[in-house]
């Protein structure tokens, strides 16, 4: 980014950041398409009291029936000795009380094939407070997959890094899902939004040295992006949206990093209705929004976009961070940051 003023208040956010272990966020309400789920609220309570894959206590049986509400008396990591599919209905995954240092899922062994943790054809669910990270396979290896015309989804304040594959794919058909206050992190294929999925509400996450995907969104009715912080590419894209995918684009944050092109921060190739406002870009990115007036969203809560990196970098991820997270957050917040007066942003950046 060609803005170099760092001010009192970066300095201040980046401190912030590094000191986030302790810190006691707002309880963020539950936003955008995905928000009419009520979860496992009303089902049977189920708490987890093993870090084993499978058996009794065990996550893999908490969620192997419907309408469970599922919390956690242990803290660590979970290791998968395969996928962790859920095809119920009405549960929720809730981690923000287990024990330090918080619920992480991985794999057990590189021979853990296709995604680790898989939602398929799953409905009102909400999943929060977890890590999921290291799916193995380079060809299928999402860390979370929500597909086969899923619905009614929430992932609030979770993390995802180091897949094969993509750290969290949303595809075939799947709608109404909300993904908010999540970190995606450090791979090649950071998000694919694809396969005729419609009504997806991304709002206030962190993507992270994710060399393309930040998202990419193919072939899907709509995806509302608000308050979003995008972070280094590499030498590909960050955000693409393409095959005639229709989306807000608003209030977002792009950060190049070193060897990002600054050019390709978001990319339109043959997209559909695009609606863009008051997004951060780098002076030498193109795009233009395609259409007037925004589409019509479930509201989220908007921030403009300076206040939204501050707030995203400080809150975003599960909880208590780990150290990964933390050094993602302070890596975008030890970037120069424009922080003067959101007026004379504009006259600066489009």
């Amino acid at each position: 980014m060609n803005a170099t003023v760092k001010t009192t208040a970066v300095v201040l956010m980046i401190l912030a950041v590094t000191c986030v272990a302790g810190a006691v966020f707002p309880d963020r309400p539950l936003e955008g398409f995905g928000a009419e789920t009520t979860g496992g609220l009303d089902g049977t309570p189920y708490v987890v009291t093993t870090l084993d894959d499978s058996g009794p206590g065990t996550l893999r049986d908490a969620v192997s029936q419907s309408d469970r509400y599922v919390t956690f008396a242990v803290g660590g990591t979970i290791e998968l000795e395969a996928t962790l599919r859920i095809t119920g209905d009405h549960i929720t995954i809730d981690a923000t009380d287990a024990p330090h240092p918080g619920i992480t899922i991985t794999a057990a062994h590189a021979g853990v094939t296709a995604a680790l943790l898989d939602l398929r054809g799953a409905s009102h669910m909400i999943v929060r407070n977890i890590r999921v990270i290291d799916a193995p396979d380079t060809d299928t290896g999402d860390n979370l997959r929500i597909w086969e015309y899923a619905h009614h989804i929430v992932i609030d304040h979770c993390s995802f890094r180091r897949a094969g594959d993509g750290n969290l794919d949303i595809v075939r058909d799947a709608h109404d899902i909300t993904i908010q206050w999540c970190i995606m992190a450090d791979t090649v294929k950071n998000s694919l939004i694809a396969e005729r999925c419609y009504n997806i509400s991304l709002h206030h996450n962190l993507y992270a040295h994710g060399d393309e995907r930040n998202p990419q969104i193919d072939d899907t009715a709509f995806v509302d992006f608000v308050n979003n912080v995008v972070f280094g590419w590499a030498g590909n894209y960050g955000t693409r949206i393409r095959n005639g995918s229709s989306a807000n684009i608003v209030m977002s944050y792009y950060v190049p990093d070193e060897g990002s092109d600054a050019s390709d921060a978001l990319v339109l190739d043959g997209a559909g209705p695009v609606y863009m406002e008051n997004n951060i870009l780098p002076p030498a990115c193109p795009a233009q929004g395609t259409c007037g007036a925004m589409m019509e969203a479930p509201g989220v809560t908007e921030m403009d976009p300076e206040t939204a990196l501050r707030t995203v970098l400080l809150e975003a991820g599960a909880h208590p961070r780990d150290i990964d997270d933390a050094d993602y957050a302070s890596q975008v917040g030890s970037n120069p940051v424009e922080s003067v007066s959101w007026g004379a942003i504009k006259a600066m950046y489009r």
